[in-house]
């Protein structure tokens, strides 16, 4: 399956199902169906759409997460008027991409969606054929809009 029919079906169903080549099971849900409880973190593939998931960052900040390794997840306070309307009640994860496979599929959508790790493989699962860069084991930084940084586990 190509990324127009990936972006083709995410757009209709709302949620696509992936498989890495490692066995590694996931699924990209858009914005809208996320809810506090879900376990994952949302997905961007552009240092601009920070803006509209956790507010206004300094110039430190960004460079962090643009310069941070594939594998690091960042936990980030969000502001009541995001694009979730304060759903989170604190702190969101969220994660660049940079792996150009899986950044090309993100591109191809278009928006910043969430990712929530799967236990099972589905039947309309997608095979994909790197990677994923994120686990539920990736590194996880505290990243403020000040520049502060708190690391979590590395």
């Amino acid at each position: 399956m190509d990324n127009k029919e990936i972006s083709k079906q995410f757009s209709l169903d709302g949620k696509i199902s992936f498989e890495d080549p490692n066995g590694l099971s996931f699924e990209w849900i858009k914005v809208e169906q996320w809810t506090p409880e879900m376990e994952g973190c949302f997905l961007i593939h552009e240092i601009y759409q920070l803006k509209s998931l956790v507010g206004n960052f300094s110039e430190i900040a960004l460079d962090i997460v643009e310069y941070a390794a594939d594998e690091t997840i960042f936990l980030s306070p969000q502001p009541s008027w995001n694009i979730n309307k304060g759903k989170s009640g604190g702190l969101i994860k969220f994660a660049l991409v940079g792996v150009p496979y899986w950044k090309l599929i993100l591109q191809q959508i278009g928006e910043i969606v969430f990712l929530q790790w799967k236990a099972e493989v589905g039947p309309s699962t997608i095979k994909g054929t790197q990677a994923f860069p994120f686990t539920r084991k990736s590194k996880l930084m505290g990243l403020y809009e000040d520049g502060r940084v708190k690391i979590i586990n590395g």
